[in-house]
Order: structure tokens, then C-alpha cells, then sequence
């Protein structure tokens, strides 16, 4: 049910192809034309290398600085874990009113609204966020608004007719955010109600979003009442708890928290009071909340690309009671994102990475958080589209691992963040990213041509590239914070 290792006899099976295909060497920035778009004639080119060339790369004349050795693939005991891939690896999370406004007034949404959801191969849809406990169902306000009610949003009475309009046709499954800190029982059974009827294909639940960010006790009980990790948990419980008899037998996933590590102890408990079906946390790598500026070095960090590592606990935990994990909620920083940064080419050269840390740290799937911020994937005017550079890299993840598919890391290439992707008929895909603010030169052993899709940090979208041999050689100069997938 959790993100699960293949068994050590794929693994044997696979890697032998892997092996006779390539032999990976990076090594520090060198003279030649960096992978990057160009378009046309002058569009990108790799220079095929004969036995050798390169090897001593911009060094001068005479040097006898000893060159270092090829990095190898990892053998043995050393080898990394394949984790199959059982969903669709990139979904979406938008703020309901967000969606409602992309929905627009009518019967059904715009045209485009629908074509960028086939174009990210009808992934998987959450609706809710922080105006999830916001949110009341349509005319559920009524009479003299008191301030509780006055900020609360009031969903458009035309909003589940809109999106199922949306969904006909389309194998999107949606999760429905019920609000867990207004309304009650009531309002979820309206909402539950409601969204089933829209779904067309597969819906579920969470209650509350981010409940260990919860701060405020019951007051009822002040006299009692702790405020630590334990007592926290316990106050939501008792809501959640409440709430649940509305959805029923409908899938719950959950706890949807803000962050994990700080409900490492009550995960466990959580899941054995809620029974949930799949488990839900959230993670943002980078902040950019009050003053906190956020910069495209740390964007593209091993820290920030590799932030799902530091949570694999929660997959583990999951897969202990046999649930899938996923990372339910986010994106490059919190709070909407920082411009220039978030919503810059470099954001899709980050969520490349994320993606495949978080698979193969036992994750099933990452969606994307939208907010009317800037790291929102797309945003929508007047029933255009307008594509942020996050988007092509969304489509491009969903279109290289398929369901069926595994992935796994490749530790010990020198310089650079190494995946593979292992598809049917024993096809593989190989994905490296440079995290470093200089370029790295790569030596593949081959003897056909590959091709390939290069993301950098300083042009929007995929720019497509014919990696030609030479004497049974590849050599490429990978451009400084960039992702290479070889597709071939």
C-alpha cells in the first residue's frame, strides 16, 4: 500500500542494462556549449568526444593536477532501493476560492481550465488549504452576519455544478477539504454531500488543514488543558472525531499537517483514532512569510531538492499500519511564494528534483499547492490561461514515470543529483540535475543517439536536444542549475 521498494531480484535484473548502457562521469566546468535553448539550427548541441577528449577540460597547458577518477554507479550492497510508482507522481491543491474563480459564474469553467487538467494528464485534485476552515457551504450564512460568519467564504451557489462539469469525462479524482473549526457536523455532511455528487471519479476527504499549526485551546478547559504536541493533537482529535460519521465509508486522508515533525509522535495515534486511508502532510522547503527572502541558490540547494528525505519517517510510519503516504500540500515556499524566485524557470528545476526525492523517499505522489500566489503552477484572467514555468516541468514528471514505472536514486555521481527511471520492456530514463552555480560536464557511454529535454534556470520550459555519439561517447556541458532527462 506505501511507496515500497521493488525486490532485490528486480533490482539484479535491472541494473545489469543500466550498467552495459552508461557509464556516468561528471567532472568541473569545461569549454563547449552548455546545453540550453537556442531554437532552430543554433538550438542546443552536444558534442560527441573521442576516447578521451575532455579529460583535461580548462585546465592549462602543463598542469599535472591528477584528474579525478570516473564516478561509478553503485554496486552491490551500495546499490539504492527501487520504489515503484502506483499513482500519478504530481497532482494539484488550490484554495477554493481560488478554484471558484477559475470555475468562473457559469454552467461549466472555461475551455482552458480544462485542457491544462489533460495537459497534467487529469492528476489527482485537492481543494482546500487555509481557506478550508474558512469555507461554509452555500447558503449555509443567513440572517445578521456576526464576525465570526463575516469572515468566513461562502461558496458560490453555482461552485460543485462547475466543477462537475469539470471533472465529466476526466479520470481526476478530488479530495474536499471539510472545515473542522466552523460549522461542525452539519456543514460536513452538506459538503460531503455535495462534492460526492460532483466527483465523477473517486472523491475523499480530509478534515481541518494543518491542525498542528491549531494554536488556540478550548477555553473550557484552560484549567487542564497542556499546550504541548500531545494536548494539540487530543483537542483536534475530539473535533475531527465528530466530523467523521459525515463522510462515512468515503476515503479519509490525512492529517494534513503543516509540519510533520512536530506531530512525529501523535502520527501513530492519529491513525489509529481516524482510521484514514491514505496519509497526508505538507512541506514547503523555503519560506517567504513576513521578511524572509528566499533565493534561487537555496531554491535549488540539495537541501531544498532533497527536503522530502528529511520527512521519510512519515512514509515508514505509514507504510507500518499499510497506507500510502503522499505529500499532500506544496511548493518551493511557504506563504505564496517569493517573486522572481518562485515563479522563475528555476522552480522547475527544483520540482524535478523534489519530485523524485520524494518517490524515492517512500512518497506516492506530490500535489502542488495554487493560491493566487506566485508559485502557483498556472493562474487564470478572464478564462485564459497563463503558464507559469512550474507548469511544463508538472507535465513533463507525470509523462516520465507513469503508473508502473520505478524510480531510484543514483547516489555517487559526482556533482550532481542522479535518478533512473526504470519503464516496461526494460526502457530506462535517466535524470540529473546540477545544484551547483557553475557548470558540469558528463560523459555518457553510448553508442545511439539520445533524446532528451533540458530545464535551466534562466529559460521557461522544456527545450528538446538530439545527444548525438562519437566513438561510442556523449559528452555534454550541463548548464548550471539545470535538469537534463535523457528520454531515450
Amino acid at each position: 500500500m506505501g511507496a515500497r521498494a521493488l525486490p532485490a531480484r528486480a533490482l539484479a535484473r535491472a541494473l545489469p542494462a543500466l550498467a552495459a548502457l552508461l557509464a556516468l562521469i561528471a567532472q568541473s566546468p569545461a569549454a563547449g556549449a552548455a546545453i540550453r535553448s537556442g531554437g532552430g539550427a543554433s538550438g542546443p548541441q552536444a558534442t560527441g568526444s573521442a576516447p578521451g577528449a575532455g579529460a583535461h577540460g580548462n585546465r592549462s597547458k602543463g598542469s599535472r593536477k591528477r584528474q579525478e577518477p570516473p564516478a561509478q554507479l553503485p554496486r552491490g550492497r551500495d546499490r539504492s532501493p527501487l520504489f515503484a510508482v502506483t499513482m500519478p507522481p504530481v497532482g494539484l491543491s488550490i484554495e477554493y476560492p481560488v478554484l471558484a474563480s477559475y470555475l468562473g459564474g457559469g454552467s461549466c469553467p472555461p475551455p482552458a481550465l480544462s485542457a491544462v487538467l489533460r495537459a497534467l494528464g487529469s492528476p489527482p485534485l485537492r481543494i482546500g488549504g487555509n481557506s478550508q476552515d474558512m469555507v461554509a457551504p452555500a447558503g449555509a450564512i443567513s440572517g445578521t452576519p456576526d464576525w465570526e460568519s463575516a469572515i468566513l467564504y461562502s461558496l458560490p451557489a453555482s461552485f460543485w455544478s462547475a466543477l462537475h462539469c469539470l471533472l465529466v469525462g476526466s479520470p481526476d479524482r478530488i479530495e474536499v477539504g471539510l472545515n473542522a473549526k466552523q460549522g461542525g457536523l452539519p456543514w460536513a455532511q452538506a459538503m460531503v454531500a455535495d462534492a460526492t455528487a460532483a466527483a465523477t471519479a473517486g472523491v475523499e476527504f480530509s478534515i481541518g488543514n494543518e491542525p498542528d499549526l491549531y494554536y488556540l485551546p478550548n477555553f473550557a478547559s484552560l484549567g487542564s488543558y497542556q499546550y504541548n504536541e500531545a494536548g494539540l493533537a487530543g483537542t483536534y482529535l475530539q473535533v475531527a472525531q465528530a466530523i467523521r460519521p459525515a463522510i462515512g465509508a468515503v476515503p479519509l486522508i490525512g492529517p494534513e499537517l503543516a509540519r510533520a515533525s512536530d506531530w512525529r509522535h501523535q502520527l501513530p495515534r492519529y491513525i489509529a483514532a481516524m482510521h484514514p486511508q491514505t496519509i497526508g502532510v505538507h512541506l514547503y522547503p523555503l519560506s517567504a512569510c513576513g521578511s524572509s527572502s528566499p533565493t534561487i541558490a537555496q531554491l535549488l540547494s540539495a537541501q531544498a531538492i532533497d527536503a522530502p528525505e528529511q520527512i521519510a519517517w512519515v512514509a515508514s510510519i505509514a507504510a507500518a499500519a499499510h497506507l500510502p503516504a503522499i505529500i499532500s500540500e506544496a511548493n518551493s515556499a511557504a506563504c505564496g511564494g517569493a517573486p522572481g524566485i518562485s515563479d522563475a524557470p528555476a522552480s522547475a528545476v527544483w520540482a524535478i528534483g523534489f519530485v523524485l526525492s520524494a518517490l524515492e523517499s517512500g512518497f506516492r505522489e506530490v500535489r502542488f499547492h495554487s493560491s493566487g500566489g506566485y508559485y502557483d503552477p498556472f493562474v487564470m484572467h478572464g478564462g485564459a490561461l497563463i503558464e507559469r514555468p512550474l507548469l511544463p516541468a508538472l507535465e513533463a514528471l507525470n509523462a516520465l514515470l507513469p503508473i508502473g514505472s520505478a524510480v531510484q536514486a543514483l547516489p555517487g555521481v559526482r556533482n550532481l543529483i542522479a535518478s533512473v527511471i526504470h519503464l516496461a520492456g526494460g526502457r530506462q530514463e535517466l535524470v540529473f540535475i546540477d545544484d551547483h552555480e557553475h557548470a558540469q560536464r558528463l560523459l555518457l557511454y553510448a553508442r545511439t543517439p539520445e533524446d532528451a529535454e533540458v530545464f535551466d534556470s534562466e529559460r521557461p520550459g522544456a527545450q528538446r536536444v538530439r545527444l548525438l555519439p562519437h566513438a561510442g561517447r556523449i559528452e555534454v556541458r550541463l548548464a548550471a542549475e539545470s535538469a537534463l532527462i535523457i528520454t531515450s
